[in-house]
């Protein structure tokens, strides 16, 4: 993966959990059973411990809940941030979040659970981290409906919509100028 797709710090896990789904490969989602929900959170960094299927499905409702929000970053029509907002809030509530203190002036949010409790600790202290440092804005989804694929705007007017021009933007343009033609 190329680091110009990479967030800093520790947005990147956000971006790589939401990134778990390649749309273009959905029958090859890790989180589609319990089993490979716990292979691949752990995988990727998440104490989870074991998980039943009904955990399972909620692992998968928190990454669309996720990607609906960094749809509304790039400003995809359909996604209103205000809702976005809310449902991601209503997402992570009852977080249980831990202060850490880690040296004089310095701390940090971590989970206080394990578990789905856990993992959406963890997603709720990052996005906190994030919006604090300015940077939560710039997590977004792909505008290309069949990408989503989540990305760091690293653009200098933070107006990137799609994770990369060359391929979802110059097809969505492309698309956009056949149907243009057609209708001319």
């Amino acid at each position: 993966m190329s680091k110009a797709y990479a967030a800093p710090g520790g947005l990147e896990l956000v971006r790589v959990f939401v990134n778990s789904l390649d749309l273009h490969r959905i029958e090859a989602d890790p989180l589609a059973s319990a089993a490979g929900a716990c292979a691949w959170l752990t995988e990727a960094g998440f104490r989870v411990g074991a998980l039943s299927e009904e955990e399972a499905a909620e692992v998968r409702e928190i990454r669309e809940v996720l990607r609906r929000e960094l749809l509304a970053h790039t400003d995809k029509a359909g996604c209103e941030e205000r809702e976005t907002w809310t449902a991601l809030a209503t997402t992570l509530a009852g977080s249980g979040l831990e202060v850490v203190f880690e040296a004089p002036g310095k701390l940090r949010l971590e989970p206080g659970r394990a578990g789905v409790a856990g993992l959406r600790s963890l997603l709720a202290a990052r996005i906190y981290d994030a919006v604090r440092g300015g940077e939560w804005r710039r997590l977004k989804a792909c505008r290309n409906a069949s990408c989503q694929f989540a990305f760091y705007d690293r653009s200098k007017n933070g107006s990137g919509a799609w994770c990369d021009m060359a391929l979802c933007g110059n097809r969505v343009k492309a698309r956009r100028r056949r149907a243009r033609t057609r209708t001319s």
